[in-house]
């Protein structure tokens, strides 16, 4: 008996994390079994713990996927801080927004640029987020990255149209930033950009 209710645990699971068409009260009552309780906190802290299977019920039972913690933060970004590839491949496959910003402007992408994470970033990117949105002040997921030291995220980022040339609040853009900490072979990737002019 034990066993065979292993086994239609798992697969309730795997039919939930794929998506098996559940009703919002059939997800709720997944969530029950899962001893997860209904709530916003728990979607986020569900998203941040990478709990993809959890998050696909979230949302099926219709909780707000834009659901912020007390620092504007989404879901999306949550998972996107905590480098869950799998959570934030599911929150944007269920509509998550890409370009959602926190209370300071941030963005999933430039966590995932800060961050060095390039699968996210990919991920992020496919989705069509915007690749030159400004934190509040005034930095691009590419300044992040320069600042960083993420070479292969910056090139990425140049590689999809991401624009050397903006300059945060201070005038500095991604090459200065990366240049006064030093990172040569960013300075030299966003030098090599046909869109970038010398300072």
């Amino acid at each position: 008996m034990p066993r065979a209710r292993s086994l239609s645990l798992l697969l309730l699971l795997i039919c939930s994390f794929i998506g098996c068409g559940k009703s919002a009260n059939a997800a709720r009552q997944d969530l029950v079994q899962l001893n997860i309780p209904y709530t916003e906190k728990d979607f986020l802290e569900a998203a941040r713990q990478g709990n993809s299977t959890a998050v696909g019920l979230f949302i099926d039972a219709g909780i707000n996927v834009e659901a912020r913690d007390g620092a504007g933060q989404t879901a999306l970004m949550t998972a996107t801080l905590t480098n869950q590839l799998e959570t934030v491949k599911v929150l944007l496959a269920k509509g998550a927004d890409p370009d959602a910003k926190d209370k300071y402007g941030g963005t999933a992408l430039m966590t995932a640029a800060w961050k060095g994470n390039k699968e996210i970033a990919l991920a992020l990117l496919e989705s069509g987020v915007e690749l030159n949105a400004k934190a509040t002040n005034g930095m691009t997921a590419l300044m992040f990255a320069a600042w960083e030291n993420h070479s292969e995220i910056s090139r990425v980022l140049l590689e999809k149209g991401a624009d050397p040339e903006l300059k945060d609040k201070n005038g500095w853009t991604a090459a200065m930033r990366a240049d006064f900490k030093g990172h040569t072979e960013v300075v030299n990737i966003l030098k090599e950009s046909p869109r970038h002019k010398e300072y």
